[in-house]
């Protein structure tokens, strides 16, 4: 008779409302197997200084029972939050990093390397050329992990190209402004938000043409704007000493924005509309 397997689902994952059912599960997976690498040498990157996970996308697909452009979404999101981190290695398997990792047990060394494969996937092991630049400390198996801020900013850039939209002008704005990778999402955040709220009361107040005027894509107009406008805020939060709540100050400020872009678009769409008219004949 086979035992039934279980994998450890941390509590907080549940609490995070960014995350749907499939991303949790995917990251349960990735910590369960994660358990596995800390006990092999090979899943060890010296330059890191952290264990990897190899997970690839058949696995998961298999895993989650869900499509490819499911997981590939999902691996994308548990990177822009900063659940893992993706490194390519050329003519290899990606490696995932999981910066929030702690490993329970009493000796967090790696325990003799057993001849079986527990990742399922073939590695190059050490001979890889895959860097990771030293920058922020993550405390991973009370060792520090060195997985640069660099890293994860371009995690939450690449979604921001991805799914969002943004042009680079407004994506190198909020990078420039930004401390860390948690920052610039945070910025992002504030975007997407207030965006929406404003697009769903101006439906609400018969804007039909609302979608469209917040679309990126339909309305070059906004985001040339928005950036200086992101950028004005910023600096105004972060040089004001009489701003007490920023991200309020921010937010605040891009309703007006948003529903401001609403009625311009509206009026620029109705100047251009040619009206019937009769000219009188004598």
């Amino acid at each position: 008779m086979m035992m039934k397997q279980f994998i450890k689902f941390d509590v907080e994952l549940r609490n995070d409302d960014r995350l749907n059912n499939d991303s949790r599960l995917a990251y349960a997976y990735l910590y369960d197997r994660m358990q596995s690498s800390i006990k092999r040498r090979e899943f060890f990157d010296q330059k890191v200084n952290a264990y990897y996970v190899i997970y690839t996308v058949e696995e998961m697909i298999k895993d989650l029972g869900v499509s490819r452009n499911t997981v590939i979404n999902v691996y994308k999101k548990l990177a822009e939050l900063g659940y893992i981190i993706k490194k390519k290695v050329f003519n290899g398997a990606t490696r995932f990093f999981l910066p929030h990792f702690h490993d329970d047990s009493t000796d967090s060394k790696p325990s003799k390397v057993a001849s079986g494969n527990s990742n399922h996937t073939n590695s190059k092991h050490n001979t890889d050329k895959t860097a990771v630049t030293a920058g922020v400390n993550i405390h991973h198996q009370n060792k520090p992990v060195n997985i640069s801020e660099f890293d994860l900013m371009q995690n939450v850039v690449d979604g921001l190209k991805a799914k969002a939209a943004f042009e680079p002008e407004l994506i190198n704005t909020l990078v420039k402004y930004s401390e860390n990778a948690h920052c610039l999402y945070q910025y992002a955040q504030l975007i997407f938000k207030t965006k929406k709220a404003s697009l769903k009361r101006a439906l609400k107040h018969g804007y039909s043409e609302a979608k469209k005027a917040l679309h990126f894509e339909t309305n070059c107009h906004m985001q040339t704007n928005l950036v200086k406008t992101m950028r004005h805020l910023i600096v105004q939060t972060k040089t004001s000493h009489k701003i007490y709540n920023k991200t309020a100050y921010i937010a605040q400020a891009l309703y007006k924005f948003f529903d401001a872009a609403v009625l311009d678009y509206h009026d620029r769409m109705n100047m251009n509309v040619v009206k019937d008219f009769k000219i009188p004949i004598m």
